[in-house]
Formats: structure tokens, C-alpha cells, sequence
């Protein structure tokens, strides 16, 4: 085994949305036993790489689900992002069902509703911390515009406008199942899209090869690592294309059923630093 590539939210940091002591220390270690080390997360990289450097962590980057590959400089390698074509079905079929969206972009991530988004994160964080205050709560919400991780354009149409943009992802929010359901149905029908969920009130929408196992694949053909020498670690549905080809993949303790059913190992829980277990676990058996 020479490659770990791990999740990020549910995986990689606490409910406090924060990487633990021990895991950023089993990771540092594993890099210097000469292990690859790879995130792999829905996030961009703004709010990737702020997580990271809180935790003193320089890794390579799988970037909203792979539609972004980075160095261990944090350098572009490869993008994959939709065609506007893509684009245009995407929008039209959320707009029809009247569905909240943030676009992911390689110049940012940008909503269209600032109340919506702060909304959106509020129960983000609640979802994965239900002992937050309110004080917390509002403080983590606010922080995505803060540090500038989101920003609020009048108009995506004129985003679109700028020149040399990517647009990467959807990432569509609604508390109404039902219509998330009809939502993914008629994306479904969609060529070339991959549609999966981080949580059960969101769809994140990218192009097929924008996954996170495709970007896992191209990652280890990079440094020339067989597939077979690769460990994941993920807890959600947008996982499953990496831990499918992993030669050895991992669910979180607080993983979703079919994440645990898919797995050879189920490790701790995220607030157990249960990437650290996993790791400590492999190389010891190593």
C-alpha cells in the first residue's frame, strides 16, 4: 500500500468541522514514512485548504469531487469541469423544481442568495454538531463569507460572463424530498453528468469524469502507484466511485449503511479520529 486517499466532512474533521490533533499527527507521520497522502472532498479548494492549514497539513488535493486535482504545492494538475450544455440542462431542470444552488468554479464558489446560503450552512453545521449553540452556529455560517468562500453574485448568467471560468458543480439544497427526487431523476437523463449526495438534503452535480474515484485513478497513474496499493477512506454516497476502486477501502463508524456494506474495514467514528485509527491500523499490519 503506497496511496491513502481520505474524505473530508464526516471523514477527515469533527463534528467541529475541525481536523483532530491525532489525526493530522498519524498522517504527518505516514507522509514521512513515505506514504501518498491524498484529500479527497466535495469541498473547493479555498475552503479545503483552509481546513488543512489550520491543521498544518500541505496535501495533494482531489477538489470538488475530483473535477480538480492539486499538487502538494497546491498547483492545478488537471480540471475537468461541465460543458455548457451541461450547464444549461442542470439549471433548467433546479430552476423547474425550484431548488436553491451554489455554483463550484475555478474562480470560486458563488451563490446567487446570500440569506439561502447563510441558511444552508447554518444547517450544515447543525447536522454535523447537534450540541452547537446558536452563537456557533451563526459564527461557522458566517465565516464561509468572512474568509471569502462564498460570494454573492446578482446574476449567475453574468458570472459566466468572465473570461476563462469554469463552472465544476452544482451543489443543489432542499429540505423538500421530493423534489430532490424528481431533481435527480431528470438529471439522470442527463449525458455525461455524475449526480451523488454528501448529506440527505443535497445533490452535488458534476461532469462523469469529474468523480472522485476518476480523479483517485489519474492521481496514482500520476506517481505511478497501482490501484491495487491504494487505501480510501470515506463516510457518504459522493465516495462510493473511489472506494469502489481502492484496493482496500474504508467507511467511517459514522458512515451510511451502504458505505459500511461496500468496505473491507469499518474504522472509528470522525469524532474518534477514526482516520488515524485506520491508518495506524494499516501500517501496523503492514
Amino acid at each position: 500500500m503506497k496511496l491513502i486517499a481520505i474524505d473530508m466532512d464526516g471523514t477527515l474533521v469533527n463534528k467541529q468541522l475541525k481536523v483532530t490533533k491525532e489525526n493530522s499527527e498519524v498522517i504527518s507521520q505516514a507522509v514521512k514514512d513515505g506514504h501518498h497522502v491524498v484529500i479527497a472532498t466535495g469541498r473547493s479548494y479555498d475552503e479545503a485548504r483552509h481546513t488543512l492549514e489550520d491543521a498544518e497539513l500541505h496535501l495533494p488535493l482531489i477538489c470538488v469531487n475530483g473535477a480538480e486535482i492539486r499538487s502538494a504545492e497546491w498547483e492545478i494538475l488537471s480540471s475537468t469541469p461541465l460543458e455548457f450544455s451541461q450547464y444549461e440542462e442542470i439549471k433548467s431542470i433546479l430552476d423547474k423544481e425550484d431548488i436553491y444552488y451554489e455554483l463550484y468554479t475555478s474562480k470560486g464558489t458563488y451563490t446567487d442568495n446570500r440569506e439561502k446560503a447563510y441558511e444552508v450552512m447554518k444547517d450544515i453545521v447543525i447536522t454535523s454538531n447537534p450540541e452547537a449553540t446558536d452563537d456557533d452556529v451563526q459564527k461557522a455560517a458566517l465565516r464561509r463569507f468572512r474568509l471569502g468562500l462564498v460570494s454573492v453574485v446578482g446574476d449567475f448568467e453574468k458570472l459566466l460572463d468572465q473570461k476563462d471560468i469554469e463552472v465544476y458543480k452544482f451543489l443543489a439544497f432542499s429540505s423538500d424530498n421530493d423534489k430532490l427526487q424528481r431533481a435527480f431523476q431528470h438529471l439522470q437523463a442527463v449525458d455525461d453528468l455524475a449526480v451523488s449526495s454528501s448529506a440527505d438534503n443535497n445533490l452535488e452535480i458534476t461532469n462523469s469524469e469529474a468523480q472522485k474515484g476518476v480523479a483517485l485513478k489519474r492521481f496514482a497513474e500520476i506517481n505511478g502507484i497501482p490501484l491495487e496499493n491504494t487505501m480510501a477512506i470515506g463516510d457518504n454516497y459522493n465516495d462510493v466511485s473511489m472506494l469502489e476502486i481502492a484496493g482496500f477501502p474504508v467507511a467511517m463508524g459514522n458512515a451510511v449503511d451502504e458505505i459500511k456494506d461496500m468496505a473491507a474495514f469499518v474504522t472509528k467514528e470522525n469524532d474518534e479520529s477514526g482516520v488515524a485509527f485506520a491508518i495506524q491500523r494499516f501500517l501496523e499490519k503492514k
